[in-house]
Formats: C-alpha cells, structure tokens, sequence
C-alpha cells in the first residue's frame, strides 16, 4: 500500500512539473519568438510588437506555409499560391490610401445575379477599364489601342462596335461597317469621311480653306 502511494504520488509530481515546464515554454514562446499553435483565441484586441516595442508583423499562411495575406504597419500584402505580391493596400506620407495590383491582377464588380458589370486591370501592359450589360454583354472600353494612343469604345447591346475615339472617332453601322471619321490629317487639318452601309468611302472634305 505504501509503495502504490508512493507511485501516485510520484506520477503526481511528473505530471504537475511536466504541466509546468509546458506552461514555462509556452509563455516564454511568447516573450521570445517561439511559435504554438491553438486552436482558438478569442480577444478585445490584440498588439503585435518587435523584439524593441515597435511595429511587428501578422502573417497568414496556407497549410504548406506559403504566405497568403502580411499586415506589416500601414501596409497589407496579399500574395498568390505562387508566393508572389499580387496587391497591395496602404497609405502613402500623405494620407491618401492606394491599392496597388501586381502581376496581372484586377478589380471586378458583379450584380445581383452574380453577372460580371465592370472590370478594371491590365490589357498588353496597359490599364484598360470594361462595363457590361445586365446581360453580360461588353458596353464600353477605356485603355489604349495598337499604337499606345487612348482609347474609348462604346459597344452597343450586343457587343458590338459602335463608336470608336483614339485620335481619331469612327461611328459604325450595326454590321460592323465604318460609316464615319472625324478627325485630323498628315498636314493637321480636321477632316471628316463619309462611307456608305457597306463601308465604302464616299465624301470626304477637310477644314482646310479653299
């Protein structure tokens, strides 16, 4: 009896002093860096600082460890499954927030049936913008044609091209056609084209005084 009693008392004494080392690593964990895991925290607010008292980091992982979203002072990161910064959210020294879009990314806007109605982001490395119909059809285009000039194209219900203006406005016909430019010639002087329903050329006249 005396030897079970002293078993239990000794199993007693292992557990608590294990108990305590545990409770010793974690809180020093937190003191110096170590990292735990739980499995939930429930908190009014939570400050993260550096080893020196100032800003520190908050980091979201995936499960292979790969980043997917860093908090780092006035700054948010996102990234994508290859690692990469694809957005960034911050505030510039004069207050003014920005977000900023890498490697391709882009902003899409959708309606009440989950229909895409805007999109702005990158076409062949220039900013383009898009708005749709409620029938998912495009309605306008504001970027940059072939030549690097801008561009706005307004679409009609159909998608198709109606009215083009980069440098030059050209009206077109509900089959595509080119019906009409306006716009300025080699020698700088305004001019305005006619063309028939089928798109051929058929007047033409410049401002140029005769």
């Amino acid at each position: 009896m005396a030897k079970e009693r002293a078993m239990s008392n000794y199993i007693n004494g292992f557990v608590s002093c294990l108990f305590i080392i545990v409770l010793v690593v974690v809180v020093m964990g937190f003191q110096y860096g170590g990292t735990q895991h739980f499995n939930d925290i429930v908190a009014n607010s939570i400050t993260l600082v550096d080893k020196n008292g100032l800003g520190g980091v908050l980091t979201l992982v995936d499960k292979d460890g790969g980043k997917l979203l860093e908090i780092e002072g006035n700054k948010i990161h996102i990234f994508n499954q290859y690692n990469d910064k694809v957005i960034g959210v911050s505030s510039n020294e004069y207050g003014r927030g920005s977000i900023k879009l890498n490697e391709g990314s882009f902003i899409e806007a959708y309606n009440d049936n989950s229909d895409r109605v805007a999109f702005i982001g990158s076409h062949d490395n220039s900013g383009m913008m898009s708005t749709y119909n409620s029938r998912n059809k495009r309605t306008s285009f504001i970027g940059s044609d072939d030549n690097g000039n801008g561009q706005i194209t307004i679409y009609d219900k159909e998608a198709q091209e109606s009215l083009i203006l980069n440098k030059v406005i050209t009206a077109l016909n509900a089959k595509g056609k080119v019906v009409s430019k306006y716009g300025t010639n080699k020698n700088g002087d305004g001019y305005v084209m006619l063309y028939d329903s089928f798109g051929n050329r058929g007047w033409y006249k410049t401002g140029k005084s005769s």
